[in-house]
């Protein structure tokens, strides 16, 4: 986990969709399992960079603001548990990474570099539900969690334990997705 004062991109997982995934939990009784190793629904997120130093916030600022990159869809279907130090549970697309987020992952990556920021890892399509869970689990599929990334965020690590949280520094709109061009000789 990241410590207070430590900057990212991100784009936050919308509260109607955090709550689609409570249910999904719930519904498998594996809130229960969690139980207080669930990581708070307020910071469910898809990272976009790596952690950057509080004295790197203007950098960053004008990098996002530069930010190009058109709004998609991330289809959530699929909970599952990996090892990293500790054990973690996440939601993941089943088909693997979505084109959108690979495009905006590079713009934001480029314009980091401009400002002479090293992004040095890459991020998985995923969203974290747990960092310390206490087993792992056998993956679990769903019905979609539709998620439309529509924004980027960046966000100040604060507070510790319980408190823990993103706070926002500045937001952006992404442009909206291009309409797929008509297929004129279908109606015919």
């Amino acid at each position: 986990m990241a410590r207070p004062g430590e900057l990212f991109v991100m784009s936050r997982v919308p509260q109607a969709l955090r709550d689609a995934g409570l249910g999904v939990l719930r519904e498998a009784g594996l809130d229960t399992v969690l139980g207080e190793a669930l990581y708070p629904l307020r910071n469910w997120h898809q990272s976009l960079s790596d952690l950057h130093a509080r004295e790197a916030r203007e950098s960053m600022r004008r990098a996002c603001a530069a930010v190009v990159a058109e709004a998609f869809e991330m289809r959530l279907d699929r909970l599952e548990s990996s090892v990293h130090r500790r054990i973690h549970w996440q939601f993941v697309p089943s088909a693997g990474r979505p084109e959108g987020l690979g495009r905006l992952m590079a713009a934001v990556r480029g314009q980091l570099r401009a400002q002479g920021l090293v992004e040095a890892q890459g991020h998985r399509p995923h969203v974290t539900v747990s960092y310390r869970a206490n087993r792992s689990i056998e993956p679990l599929t769903f019905a979609p969690l539709i998620w439309q990334i529509d924004t980027i965020e960046l966000v100040e690590v604060a507070g510790h334990g319980n408190n823990y949280r993103y706070d926002v520094v500045d937001a952006w709109q992404l442009r909206p997705p291009v309409a797929p061009p008509a297929q004129l000789d279908l109606l015919q």
